[in-house]
Order: C-alpha cells, then structure tokens, then sequence
C-alpha cells in the first residue's frame, strides 16, 4: 500500500510535467519582440514557428549550394574556354609548321628522285648496274608515295622518350594515358615536347636538306662529265696508216711551201666504212670545195669531228648519229693526192690533234 500511495502521490505529477513540458515544447515557437523608438507605439510581438525556421534556413542552404555550383561552374568553363583558346593558337602555329615541314619533305624527296634519276642515267652511260641494297632503297623510296606527307617527315615522333621533370617518369608522345596518370602537368609537357620535337625535326631535315642539295650538286657535275666524256670523240673513225700528222707540214702539192694541217690523214682502201668517232648530231654533209664528200659532226660541250675527201655519204644534215655508226666511205674526192680520210677535231671552234683524244 505504501508503494502504491507514493506512486500517486510522488510519480504520477512528475509524469504529469514532463507531459506538459513536452507539450509546450512542441508548441514553442521563435518569437521576436519590435520596440519601436516613438512611445505612442505599440510593441509588436512577431512569432515564427519553429518548422518554418527549419524550412528557410534549410531553403537558404540549398540555394546556396544551387549558386555555388553555377558559380564554379561558369568559372571552370571560363578557364576551359580560355585554355581552349591558348590550345587553338598552338595549334594553329604548329599546323603552319607542319604544311612547311611537308613542303621540305616534298622538296627533299624530289630532290632524292632526281638524285637517283641522275644516278640512273650516270651508271647508264659508265656502264654499271646497281646493287640490290640500291634497288631496295629505290622501291621504298617509290613505295614512299603512298604514305601521307605527315606521317613521313613525323615517322619515329610518336615513340620519342620524354622525362617529366615533376615525377621524374619516362613517357611518350602517342601514350595519352600517361597525361592523366601523372600529377606533374603531363599535358603541358607532351605539347612542349611536341613543339621540340617539331623543331628538332626542322633542324635534322634542313640538315638532310643541305647535304641532298650537295649530293644534287656534286651529282649534276659528275653527270656533265661523264656527258662531256661521252660526248668526246675518241673512237678512231678507220683504223689505218697515219700519212700526215697534225700541225705544220709540207704542201703535198708543194714541197717549197709549208702548211698548217688541221687534223690527220688516214691511209686506206677505196669505198672503207668511215665510222662515227662519237656520238652526236650531223651539222653538215656534202661536197665542200678542197674538203671535197664532207662530214660534220657536232657531239656537244664544244666538240666537232670533220670527215673529208669521203666517196659517198651515208647521212644527211640534222642526223642523229651513235658512236660507232658508218656514216661514210672512203674516197678521194676535192683536193688530195690519193684515197685517204682526213680527220679532224675542233675544241670550242679551235683544231686540236685527235691524236691527244682518240683511244
């Protein structure tokens, strides 16, 4: 009985107010109380409940984190916009960089073909074929053509090495995945690293360049060499006995007078081939006062072969004549003592002794 008596009496109001208290906490509200400075105003009681003061300050947050978003966001698209720009201009000078650096491709693999079009046509006229490593050379060379203008000059550029000074890691050009694996600004990195590579291409191509240009040069001289060889006139036109040389003499016609002779006199049978010392163009054939059946040859680089006192012609003016090639007979006609050749070679408008030329 003593138990349950001080339930009710010490339990039970205790319960009863933290009810209450619970209750009016419930209804508390946040009020606030406006003085007004002039007296004959009342002051004003505002009471805000509680939830809508919750409501805005959780509305407030939430517009704010909205705001701080778009703010982020429209200054990440700013810089994004301007390094776009940055990008664009790099871009644009390394695009005029490559269309220069294609040109000098272009240029240097025409220059390379010339070079072995001269070659060709050098070993053509000494005589000597190529090698196989030559040949190869030449096919790739060819098969070349079907590569972009780019991918040429840039054959070797993907696989450069590059080292990040930040992480100190080795990384190359084509491997995008490095440029997002490394802290130390890769992006920045491989496009510097492209811009050196591009100059150091420009560099080892102007190089290239030179040296081509050299070798064209040196080529282009060994080419009018062997031209000017080729054109001498120095197979003998008729094998024979020499009966008067080259240079001062006695008249045949005379013996009391001395003349110049201008080339040699070769002894030999009525109506024997008369060849081509060399190979050239016919300038002149026919009769020619003393000279009498005349052939003029004119083989290039300032040489002329004469062949007179011939019984008959075997080619007209304007000929193309190889070395080697019967052109006429021997005779005697014009002025001469008997059937023989008179042979002679001018040097820049100037008789020389064949004997100094002929092999």
């Amino acid at each position: 009985m003593v138990s349950v008596n001080y339930f009710k009496n010490k339990l039970c109001p205790k319960l009863r107010q933290l009810k209450k208290r619970k209750k009016d906490n419930k209804r508390t509200s946040l009020t606030m109380i406006v003085i007004p400075h002039c007296q004959e105003k009342a002051v004003k009681n505002i009471s805000l409940p509680f939830w809508l003061v919750k409501f805005t300050v959780i509305l407030g947050v939430i517009c704010l984190l909205t705001v701080g978003y778009f703010v982020c966001g429209y200054f990440s698209l700013h810089y994004l916009a301007k390094e776009n720009k940055a990008l664009q201009q790099v871009n644009a000078v390394q695009a005029v960089e490559i269309e220069e650096l294609k040109d000098m491709t272009g240029d240097m693999q025409n220059k390379l073909e010339g070079l072995m079009q001269i070659d060709r046509e050098v070993r053509e006229k000494v005589g000597l074929s190529k090698s196989k490593e030559e040949e190869e050379a030449l096919i790739a060379l060819q098969a070349s053509r079907g590569l972009n203008n780019y991918s040429l000059l840039t054959i070797g550029l993907a696989e450069r090495q590059m080292r990040c000074p930040h992480c100190q890691k080795n990384f190359c050009l084509e491997n995008t995945s490095s440029v997002v694996q490394c802290p130390g600004q890769h992006k920045e990195l491989s496009d510097l690293a492209e811009k050196d590579a591009l100059e150091d291409l420009r560099v080892e191509l102007a190089k290239v360049d030179f040296l081509l240009t050299s070798q064209a040069r040196t080529m282009e001289k060994l080419k009018l060499d062997v031209e000017a060889q080729d054109a001498r006139p120095m197979a003998w036109p008729f094998r024979g006995y020499i009966t008067s040389q080259f240079g001062s003499r006695k008249n045949p016609f005379d013996h009391s007078k001395e003349e110049f002779h201008e080339g040699i006199d070769i002894d030999g049978p009525y109506g024997a081939p008369i060849r081509a010392a060399g190979k050239g163009v016919v300038t002149f054939a026919g009769s020619k006062g003393n000279w009498g059946n005349m052939v003029l040859i004119s083989h290039g680089f300032g040489y002329v072969s004469l062949y007179a006192h011939n019984s008959s012609l075997l080619v007209e003016k304007n000929d193309q004549v190889e070395k080697g090639q019967i052109i006429a007979r021997l005779g005697s006609t014009g002025r001469c003592t008997g059937a023989h050749l008179h042979f002679g070679i001018a040097k820049n408008g100037e008789w020389v002794d064949p004997l100094e030329i002929l092999k």
